[in-house]
């Protein structure tokens, strides 16, 4: 996916669908840091959430580690 192509998937709330994405590779969103910072994307901060992790950008877009890509109000 490009970057344009996830920010479309952000406003529908969708899950990413691209091979160089690694669903559940970790607990912590390092995967999901990985991903998008490869996409252009400025990430802030990676966390575990319990029974998921997540990776968060500057511009509000949450990736999961279960591959759901949403940005929170």
């Amino acid at each position: 996916m490009t970057k344009d192509e996830i920010i479309k998937a952000v406003e529908s709330g969708e899950f990413i669908e691209d091979h160089n994405y690694q669903c559940f590779a970790d607990l912590n969103g390092t995967e999901g840091r990985r991903y998008l910072e490869s996409k252009g994307f400025e990430v802030v901060r990676n966390l575990e959430m319990g029974c998921n992790g997540i990776a968060i950008t500057t511009c509000g877009i949450h990736l999961s580690t279960n591959g759901y890509i949403y940005k929170k109000l």
